[in-house]
């Protein structure tokens, strides 16, 4: 009698368990092979790239005041950190050798006078030549300017307040001796805008033009943005920094600033340049102006070479390199090698 074999549901279940197990593990190898990345666009634009810089914050009009002439300070009336009103006597010296100049060349002045009008008088009834006559002209005239230099120093014996502004230093005391032209305050003008003095490597000075606009912050307002603009760039580079020293005006916006606040300061030239835009996490061996990207070319990495032009804000400005590149990898970047294979999970 002949055998009729039956064939169980089981079986025939555990057949197809057994035939899409073996491709799962197939698809799971060729999974397990490739390195799951995310991928960003290249963005091509044309922009400003700011320059960074940092420096002093000082008053717009800062001036070292003096004495014009030597001598004894007899009084200080202002110290460090006061504020002045313009025309406010600041210091003076003494004044008893001073004026006792003033009255010696006054004297001389009101001799040279009587002695020129009485030299005219006499050379009208020919008693005396025309060169004794003129003679006494020239002694009025140096009597005249002896006279004025004594009352200037006089004036110049006091230090008055330019205008506005605060006592920023204050170098001298009461009863010492000093020269002409000796630095007695270091002051500073307020009521007007401020400067702060940044240094600009040679790289970025050639970007940066006089009225571009900047931003300054400092420590003390962390949340505060001071908006300036560029009025001074230098001509010579500092031989300490080597850098070009560059001044930018900023309102001070009713906040109190104090001079020698360090800057930091973001200059936004007005030239603009065409950069392609990635993400930084897309960067590897990176090395001055040059680092490396990878971007996914038929399911494998490329490297690529490009030539960085800025970092800003977490995004790279690239100057060249990326020339009909669309997308960068940026996850997964630190894993791959030219050529892996990669499977791109973008969300």
């Amino acid at each position: 009698m002949k055998r009729i074999k039956v064939v169980t549901p089981f079986f025939i279940l555990a057949v197809f368990v057994l035939w899409f197990g073996c491709g799962s593990d197939v698809e799971m190898k060729d999974s397990i092979d490739k390195i799951p990345v995310k991928t960003a666009r290249v963005i091509q634009k044309e922009i400003a790239i700011p320059i960074h810089a940092s420096g002093i914050l000082s008053a717009a009009r800062e001036s070292r005041l003096s004495f014009k002439i030597g001598g004894i300070v007899e009084a200080i009336y202002f110290d460090e950190g006061q504020l002045v009103k313009e025309g406010q006597v600041l210091a003076k010296l003494n004044l008893r050798e001073i004026q006792a100049q003033v009255d010696q060349a006054r004297s001389a002045f009101e001799k040279a006078k009587r002695d020129h009008q009485r030299a005219k008088n006499l050379y009208a009834d020919s008693v005396v030549t025309l060169e004794q006559l003129q003679n006494a002209e020239t002694g009025l005239e140096v009597a005249r300017s002896n006279l004025e230099i004594a009352e200037f120093n006089l004036r110049h014996s006091k230090i008055i307040a330019p205008s506005d502004g605060e006592i920023l230093k204050r170098f001298v005391e009461e009863n010492e001796m000093v020269g002409p032209g000796t630095p007695v305050f270091y002051f500073g003008a307020t009521g007007e805008a401020w400067r702060a003095e940044v240094g600009i490597t040679e790289k970025d000075i050639v970007h940066v033009h006089l009225g571009d606009s900047a931003s300054v912050s400092f420590d003390a307002y962390p949340k505060k943005i001071f908006q300036g603009k560029v009025t001074e760039i230098a001509e010579i580079a500092d031989p300490m920094s080597g850098t070009y020293e560059t001044e930018i005006q900023l309102d001070p916006q009713d906040m109190k600033l104090v001079s020698g606040f360090v800057a930091k300061a973001d200059l936004f030239p007005s030239n603009r340049q065409k950069f392609y835009w990635i993400p930084v996490e897309a960067l590897v061996e990176a090395d001055g102006e040059t680092a490396f990207v990878f971007t996914p070319v038929d399911g494998k990495s490329k490297r690529i070479q490009i030539k960085i032009g800025s970092i800003y804000n977490q995004n790279v400005a690239v100057l060249k390199g990326l020339e009909g590149v669309k997308t960068v990898v940026t996850d997964g970047v630190s894993y791959l090698i030219d050529g892996s294979e990669i499977q791109i999970v973008n969300q």
